[in-house]
């Protein structure tokens, strides 16, 4: 195999279910580059059009650096997985969905290691975990703290603990991840669907009004119900239970694990509405309730993710939130009043963490902490 020719470049790569993004940095910690492609949920892609994906976003990165194209695939054509002519990187961690045991990263790191052209012997180059990794890196960063939370709050939820190995995290707890219809509690999903069923509650106590005071005239309909069913496009609460339960595939694809998935992420993305009543984004004044029933969906919703995190915190035997960082991942902490119901209900159950860190970009972050580990092994 031809020798190295850029071993001063380190990649992460962040693949989901939706799309995989790649952060190339160099030696001093510097992002030079970022690519995206598909999806890349090992598990429901495959291995191979995972890599794929992948070496797509690399390349994609990589021609904005001054790299030969004639190093980046073997075969363009070919339909087999894509590889490197030559090492390009000195170090690769690869986060991606659908990793979850050991078995899953043997059996696809043999791929990993071909496709970058890094010999099987070098383990240490090229590392193969699940996404939700890439969320604690930064607490490997962090001197004063020897393990770390994980809380991933998007369109579902998962908790995962970790402990400091020398300059690696190991995974010591996992709490969640079971999907939206055996678990999700406080994703975007779960929120969602309280606030529909605050329209549904409410739209059965005006109906009630109405069979015990016929003649006296309705209370009004909330802002934030009249703007929840302006988003999901119904006229009422009535409308709404029958959209929610109709298929939701598409002409282009009718199968049912389309309409699922179209439902779930239709349903999903009311959350924004519901933040923005309940975190002061919408101009409301003092007397609207709106505000009230937004926050108290947030705040019931955020409970649950404090669960999650008690759990893995357990008995304090292996993780001390004295001596631990919480790392928040997931599209729902851009709202930072979110974070904060979560931060202030742990401390409420007498938990405090040393640090708490939003990790917007997991990539990103990955890749610093693999230039960081990789300094420190020099």
């Amino acid at each position: 195999m031809p020798s190295l020719v850029f071993p001063e470049l380190f990649l992460c790569a962040d693949g989901g279910g939706t799309s995989v993004t790649v952060a190339i940095a160099s030696a001093t910690g510097g992002i030079l580059a970022r690519g995206s492609a598909g999806p890349c949920n090992v598990l429901t892609v495959g291995p191979s059009q995972a890599l794929t994906a992948i070496l797509q976003a690399t390349q994609q990165a990589l021609a904005v650096l001054d790299v030969p194209d004639s190093i980046a695939w073997q075969d363009a054509s070919s339909s087999s997985v894509p590889a490197f002519q030559r090492r390009v990187f000195k170090g690769v961690w690869l986060g991606l969905a659908g990793i979850t045991s050991r078995e899953d990263e043997v059996a696809f790191r043999p791929l990993a290691h071909e496709a970058f052209a890094i010999p099987l012997a070098e383990v240490n180059a090229l590392r193969v975990t699940n996404d939700g990794h890439l969320l604690a890196s930064p607490c490997s960063l962090i001197p004063h703290v020897d393990s770390a939370v994980v809380l991933v709050a998007g369109t579902g939820t998962v908790g995962i603990s970790f402990r400091k190995d020398g300059t690696n995290l190991v995974c010591s707890g996992i709490s969640g991840g079971w999907g939206y219809l055996l678990g999700d509690e406080g994703s975007a999903y779960a929120v969602a669907r309280l606030a529909m069923r605050s329209i549904l509650t409410s739209s059965d106590a005006l109906q009630s009004h109405s069979f015990l005071s016929p003649l006296s005239p309705p209370p009004p309909q909330l802002a934030l119900h009249t703007a929840l069913l302006k988003h999901f496009g119904v006229p009422t609460a009535a409308a709404l239970v029958a959209k929610t339960y109709r298929d939701h595939s598409t002409p282009l694809d009718p199968s049912f694990e389309s309409a699922e998935a179209n439902r779930k992420v239709w349903i999903a993305e009311s959350t924004r509405i519901v933040f923005a009543y309940a975190f002061g984004e919408v101009g409301l004044g003092a007397t609207d309730d709106s505000r009230t029933v937004a926050l108290g969906i947030a705040a019931e919703s955020a409970r649950s993710l404090v669960d999650i995190a008690v759990r893995l915190v357990g008995e304090r035997e292996i993780v001390d939130p004295r001596r631990a960082a919480l790392a928040l991942g997931g599209g729902l902490w851009k709202a930072t009043g979110y974070s904060e119901l979560v931060v202030r209900g742990l401390a409420e159950r007498g938990i405090q963490f040393a640090e708490v860190v939003t990790v917007g970009d997991p990539a990103q972050a990955g890749v610093l902490a693999l230039v960081a580990q990789g300094n420190q092994r020099k």
